[in-house]
């Protein structure tokens, strides 16, 4: 069973500090009984493995540098956390926090992506190893973007397992809030999930996803049981608690869905439901929707309805930021958001489903089942 280890300002997400020779080299060629027909896409290493552990600091002025084959953490020259790079998957940092470069090529080296993050959770940029291969598939990639009936096939796959998430966190809340629960919004989810079928192009596709996305949105205010207010769903400059909760936990759940894209030789930019747009990550933006509501709604509604989360946990930045968590409040989500993505090997008292990251892997090796031989692409909660 992995558990979270917590000093001041830092969360590892792994268990006790590991032996770095019971970790093999790279992941196995069948991912969780799928196997992946991705031409020449490079092999899967740990960066794809759903015990893989992820480094969070966020203690100012704390320093990462290398000792060996080792990530040592350290501030005011005290050693805060030593750890064996090879059981590190991602390093997320947040605010001023140093980097040796002798611990940047150890990171690179060994596969490790980079995220750097104000210390009041904006994402800001990523280093990211590159990935040896993938041109093909890469190719591909590109040309299914371009047809039509493929990006609606993915579309609807993916704005199913939207749906499906929403009525499953629905049924969740239905057993404390029977009454919040059913009626209108019930029903615009389920005749939402009906039309799937039917839509003819993106932008219908999208208008279906719009409606089942407010009604869910104006269920979710009903199960909001503490005292944040919850005005709706704010995507940027979000002046509410919940909403800053909401976005940073997407935020987070979509650069490391970006990281397992391009550890698979695929480009982040390319997607099928998001067109290409710039540099923005379209296909992690297609591929995070059929988590977002399990995986981060569910999280953010039990810490403010448990008073977890209060409203000392934020601060207003004014012009400079707006609402922000304070550096207390960010730990406090980081560590309860990392024991969701890890799971326990048990179900959750609320029902919740453990281990997202073994579901992540699954979904990655039937993505490029569908990229490359043109099968239905299948939501998590389609098995």
């Amino acid at each position: 069973m992995s558990s979270t280890i917590t000093l001041p300002q830092i969360c590892w997400t792994g268990g006790t500090v590991p032996n770095p020779a019971a970790l093999p080299e790279t992941a196995p060629a069948e991912l969780h009984g799928h196997r992946s027909a991705a031409l020449d896409s490079p092999a899967l290493t740990r960066q794809g493995e759903s015990h893989s552990r992820f480094l969070h600091v966020a203690e100012q002025g704390a320093v990462l540098q290398r000792s060996g084959s080792r990530v040592l953490l350290t501030a005011k020259e005290k050693v805060l956390l030593e750890v064996p790079v090879i059981k590190l998957q991602g390093v997320l940092v947040y605010g001023s926090i140093q980097i040796s470069t002798q611990c940047l090529r150890l990171l690179l080296d060994e596969g490790v992506w980079l995220s750097f993050f104000t210390r009041h959770g904006t994402y800001k940029g990523r280093l990211q190893p590159s990935a040896d291969g993938g041109g093909k598939l890469r190719r591909l990639q590109w040309e299914r973007s371009r047809d039509p009936q493929f990006c609606l096939n993915f579309g609807r796959g993916v704005v199913r397992g939207k749906i499906l998430a929403a009525r499953q966190v629905a049924a969740a809340y239905a057993k404390n809030y029977l009454a919040e629960t059913l009626g209108e919004g019930h029903r615009v989810l389920r005749e939402s999930l009906e039309r799937l079928e039917t839509v003819k192009d993106l932008d219908e596709l999208r208008g279906v996803e719009g409606n089942a996305g407010r009604a869910y949105f104006d269920l979710f205010r009903r199960w909001n049981r503490s005292e944040f207010l919850f005005p709706g769903r704010v995507k940027r400059g979000a002046a509410d608690p919940i909403n800053v909760l909401l976005n940073f936990g997407y935020t987070l759940l979509a650069r490391e869905l970006e990281g397992l894209l391009e550890a698979a030789g695929l480009d982040p930019a390319v997607g099928f439901y998001h067109l290409p747009d710039g540099d923005r990550p379209s296909l992690a933006c297609d591929w995070v929707e059929e988590f977002r509501h399990a995986a981060v709604d569910r999280l953010v509604l039990k810490l403010i309805n448990n008073g977890v989360m209060k409203p000392d946990d934020f601060e207003d930045r004014g012009e400079k930021g707006g609402l922000r968590l304070t550096t207390e409040g960010l730990r406090k989500f980081l560590r309860a958001y990392e024991k969701t993505l890890l799971g326990s090997g048990e179900p959750e008292d609320d029902g919740a489903a453990p281990g997202f990251r073994g579901i992540f892997l699954e979904q990655l090796a039937r993505l490029l089942d569908s990229l490359t031989g043109g099968t239905p692409y299948r939501t998590w909660l389609e098995r």
